[in-house]
């Protein structure tokens, strides 16, 4: 799908717009708004009426004071895609790109995060801005509530700045003061067309692709893009194919931990050829609940439906696999969907699991029972991620090669991870128990994503977790050198808090994390029960804004494997537990006893297999970040025997070892996060 380009609404030279009448600004204004398809709201009309007059004062002011300002440019209502919305002002001055939002009544505190999310838009996802200065700039007669201090990990943009209409051309001024002459002039008309390029949060792509936007362009050079764009095509020309010859396909589609096999998924069953008899399943609860409400919340925002209409209306963009297999259980019924796209199929309920549900067949075999009903043609497009098995029950792709065995008719096209030896090694084949004739597989390379998407400015993270869970610290320590963004590690709960806190600009999301068995996070104020956690408002802590008590950013309520498996934060601190620790050859899976820790003894399968969930735990904990990740292990007090003391100062050692950087805190008038590597 071609992303529709947006450019400003409205561009010139400073010296053309200072000339210019203000009706003449305004119709090119309105008339850009009507080509965009958006209703012209009267606030915008009163805001261009209040701030043009307040902007041509300013480019005034700054042609007879700045010398260079002539060659300045100005471009005004520029789209951000990724968000929806749009600066209210650009100036290109030399190589700076200066942010603008204008607020002519009373400036709310939200200003600042609004401009300064815009900036990070531009930093990490615009081509034209990519390693500029950008500063942004609040412009208002009412309060801000400003952070003026800047943080040692402010890279990609400058710290907020705020002037009164009053004293917009001298802030201006002040602001080019800080940089040289010389650089050369940023091209209004290059930067205006170069391409926005982002690769979106998964609850981002799910609203977007249920409005019928993109979520990501064909023909731009990106490799992971290139990367998610090579598979869904695929799965499109397999459909295709299925339904021209009749046929019944299942494709196994595999990625490392945070490439984006959901967004291929749920960008493949909105495809022209596949939308009208396609469905989207996932056993992933929390997922389905937190993007069923996050499309509630746009639908409401954006029509005039009600919320209980809403509901209605998006209960079938994502359904919850368990539910899907039930109203199919002990029926002939042929469903609606001739392709359903299956997240996390590795987590499939095993025999004994559906069991417990009151099933007599495992999950994988109900689901290719269903789909064989179909007399004519289907698909099944299951999207595995390795190493991510979680929770008991969750039978990993063995299950699925027990079960296809009795579907003789099924063709199989799967990435050749599935294969033994793939995967990096996890335990991650269809052919665990050899039940499976490996004749049968057509191997297809383009079905395994490579490129993570996740981690805006870490490419390599889900690498480097992987040697760490292996204990390979010599390929941890290489890997986490070569990473731009490298794991940050601290001993105080405080320090994880407050650097989550100076990194997180504009709306961007920041959260805790932490294993579901680390019950002795409780000590440290985090409520670890699964009680707690089974009540808690998850929709609220991904979706809401800092202002809301439960919003993930407040830093208040940790989230477990089992909440944050498949979604994303921008900036994550890991805080680790006893239940998982280092004894300086490899790892070791404790369970508490309410009174102390006992290490489990891998005498058994059950044993093995629990060791394993617990390993996949943190493998998730320790991919979920976007942009940056802290993970804090505890130093608890001496007096406290309830805690490991000595295991997880080898794991924080181990983990150093790894790569990871350890920050200390120096408190001088305001808190400043150094790093000690």
């Amino acid at each position: 799908m071609l992303a529709k380009f947006m450019p400003a609404y409205y561009r010139a030279s400073f010296e053309n717009f200072a000339r210019a009448s203000q009706s003449e600004i305004e119709a090119t204004l309105a008339g850009q708004n009507a080509k965009a398809a958006f209703p012209l709201q009267p606030e915008a009309l009163f805001a261009w009426k209040a701030q043009l007059p307040e902007f041509q004062n300013a480019a005034c002011w700054l042609l007879r004071e700045v010398p260079d300002a002539t060659l300045w440019s100005i471009l005004l209502e520029y789209p951000i895609p990724r968000v929806g919305k749009r600066i209210d002002a650009v100036i290109l001055a030399r190589d700076v790109i200066i942010v603008i939002e204008a607020k002519t009544g009373a400036a709310p505190t939200s200003a600042v995060r609004q401009v300064d999310d815009y900036a990070l838009n531009l930093a990490c996802f615009h081509e034209g801005s990519a390693s500029r200065p950008i500063v942004p700039l609040v412009v208002a007669n009412g309060h801000v509530a400003m952070r003026r201090e800047r943080t040692t990990f402010d890279h990609l943009i400058e710290p907020c700045m705020f002037a009164t209409f009053g004293d917009f051309g001298p802030m201006v001024k002040q602001i080019m003061g800080g940089y040289p002459r010389d650089h050369l002039q940023l091209e209004a008309y290059a930067w205006d067309e170069a391409r926005f390029k982002p690769i979106p949060p998964i609850i981002d792509a799910a609203v977007a692709l249920y409005s019928n936007m993109n979520v990501f362009e064909i023909g731009h050079s990106c490799a992971a893009r290139e990367d998610l764009l090579r598979t869904t095509e695929r799965l499109v020309k397999i459909v295709s194919a299925a339904r021209k010859d009749g046929t019944r396909t299942i494709c196994f589609v595999t990625g490392i931990p945070g490439a984006g096999k959901t967004l291929v998924g749920l960008n493949a069953v909105h495809e022209r050829e596949i939308r009208e008899g396609g469905s989207f399943l996932s056993g992933n609860g929390p997922l389905v609940k937190i993007i069923r409400e996050a499309l509630i919340r746009d639908v409401v925002r954006r029509t005039r439906l009600t919320r209980t209409d809403a509901s209605l209306r998006v209960q079938t963009f994502i359904q919850n696999v368990h539910r899907f297999a039930d109203g199919f259980h002990k029926n002939d019924k042929i469903p609606n969907e001739h392709i359903i796209v299956f997240d996390e199929a590795q987590r499939a309920w095993d025999l004994a699991e559906s069991q417990r549900a009151g099933r007599d067949l495992s999950e994988p075999e109900m689901i290719l029972e269903i789909m064989d009903r179909h007399k004519d043609w289907a698909v099944i497009v299951a999207l595995v991620g390795g190493g991510q098995e979680i929770n008991r029950g969750e039978a990993g792709l063995a299950e699925w090669g027990r079960a296809l065995p009795k579907f003789a008719g099924w063709h199989i096209v799967a990435s050749p991870e599935i294969l033994p030896g793939g995967a990096a090694g996890l335990d991650f084949t269809l052919f665990k128990e050899g039940d499976l004739d490996a004749k049968r597989v057509q191997v297809d390379d383009s079905l395994h994503l490579r490129v993570a998407v996740r981690s805006i400015r870490a490419q390599r993270i889900s690498d480097w977790v992987n040697a760490v869970l292996a204990g390979d610290q010599a390929a941890a320590l290489a890997i986490g050198e070569s990473l731009t963004e490298r794991p940050q590690l601290t001993r105080v709960l405080a320090v994880t808090k407050l650097w989550l806190h100076e990194n997180r600009r504009g709306f961007t999301r920041a959260g805790l994390v932490g294993s579901a068995s680390a019950m002795r996070l409780r000590a440290d104020g985090l409520e670890p029960s699964f009680d707690f956690h089974r009540r808690f408002d998850w929709e609220n802590w991904f979706l809401d804004d800092v202002d809301d008590v439960r919003c993930s950013s407040r830093l208040e309520v940790f989230a477990t494997q089992f909440e944050v498996q498949g979604l994303e934060l921008d900036w994550v601190g890991v805080c680790w537990g006893e239940d998982f620790t280092f004894d300086g050859s490899k790892w070791v899976s404790n369970r508490f006893t309410n009174k102390k820790w006992i290490p489990r003894k891998m005498k058994t399968a059950a044993d093995t297999q629990k060791h394993q969930f617990r390993m996949n735990a943190y493998r998730v904990l320790l991919t979920r970040a976007r942009q940056g990740m802290i993970i804090y292990v505890p130093q608890p007090p001496p007096s406290d025997q309830s805690r490991l003391h000595a295991e997880l100062e080898r794991t924080a050692t181990y983990l150093t070892q790894c790569g990871a950087v350890e920050m200390n805190l120096t408190v001088a008038g305001t808190h400043t996060i150094q790093s000690t590597g």
